[in-house]
């Protein structure tokens, strides 16, 4: 599955969370959550974009 970008998404039905980094002190993860289900659909960091792993801030929100 390919990295979602924001122009993907329907302002209705997503909305953007950010979540401090519990690795990296000053980084913050552009979270992507899509409000009918409550669950994590994408992410800014690295983890998601290269491995399409769920990182720590989307677990935190819901995967």
């Amino acid at each position: 599955m390919p990295a979602l970008v924001m122009s993907d998404f329907d302002s209705d039905r997503y909305e953007t969370v950010t979540v401090a980094s519990k690795v990296r002190e000053g980084v913050f993860h552009k979270v992507i959550k899509d409000l009918e289900t409550g669950k994590a659909v994408s992410c800014s960091c690295k983890c998601w974009s290269k491995g399409n792993k769920h990182c720590a801030a989307m677990r935190s929100i819901g995967v």
